[in-house]
């Protein structure tokens, strides 16, 4: 899954860029560049999630991408949009952050609730001062994501105009791998200290849904990947 999503977010639209660019032009080959990465998230989508908080999250956020990319109406615009619409996730990630609310709890949330832990329990879990202080931090970092992104692409199409294209597919994945890494480790780091402390919670406050048990390596790396794909697609 890996492999699939570097080859198709990253290898393809960079290679198709600078070889079929002049065949097709400019705005058609950026919008050529980005159907395979959709489709492919909508079936990953179809296959992982559910329309939950997150899943409503990650379809909008598609949904907003493929509109920015196919009404820009030109290649430079295209490239502004992209900026416009980063500045709006930054709001929406800051002001989730100054309500108390950051955004990355949900994303979690609704991870844990998938795997069949009790959300009442697990969110109120979540909003203890030892687990609460990591979402405000990984959610202050993809606020750090966005202005990254916006401050750099913004410099480069002011510079090199269109040709700041190939630059923003290889800044593009590299936040995406960063920020999805961090997301992952802070995810499982979460997911050890709720196993920890949810034996005595659940005593104190309700009878879990079910009994935890220990996960195979399968139900595990599924979880992980299912993980992955939250965290790697939510974002611009």
């Amino acid at each position: 899954m890996l492999i699939v999503d570097f080859v198709l977010f990253f290898i393809f639209p960079l290679v198709f860029w600078e070889l079929c660019r002049e065949v097709v032009g400019d705005y058609p080959a950026m919008i050529l560049t980005t159907i395979p990465g959709i489709i492919y998230s909508f079936y990953r989508f179809k296959n992982n999630a559910s329309l939950n908080y997150t899943g409503i999250w990650i379809i909008l956020n598609l949904t907003a991408g493929l509109l920015v990319d196919f009404l820009s109406g030109s290649a430079l615009q295209l490239l502004w949009n992209n900026v416009f619409y980063s500045a709006a996730l930054l709001f929406i990630y800051s002001l989730s952050v100054a309500a108390k609310k950051p955004l990355y709890l949900y994303f979690t949330l609704d991870l844990m609730a998938m795997d069949r832990y009790d959300r009442k329990i697990t969110k109120e879990l979540f909003f203890e001062k030892k687990t609460y202080k990591f979402f405000q931090l990984i959610t202050l970092i993809y606020c750090a994501n966005e202005l990254i992104y916006i401050v750099c692409l913004s410099r480069w199409i002011m510079k090199y105009g269109v040709e700041a294209y190939r630059l923003d597919i290889i800044l593009d994945k590299s936040l995406d791998i960063v920020l999805s890494g961090i997301s992952l480790a802070i995810f499982f780091l979460i997911h050890q200290a709720v196993n920890e402390i949810t034996t005595v919670k659940i005593n104190a406050i309700a009878k879990p849904r079910r009994k935890l048990q220990s996960k195979s390596s399968y139900r595990t790396s599924y979880h992980f990947e299912r993980a992955y794909f939250y965290f790697s697609t939510h974002k611009r």
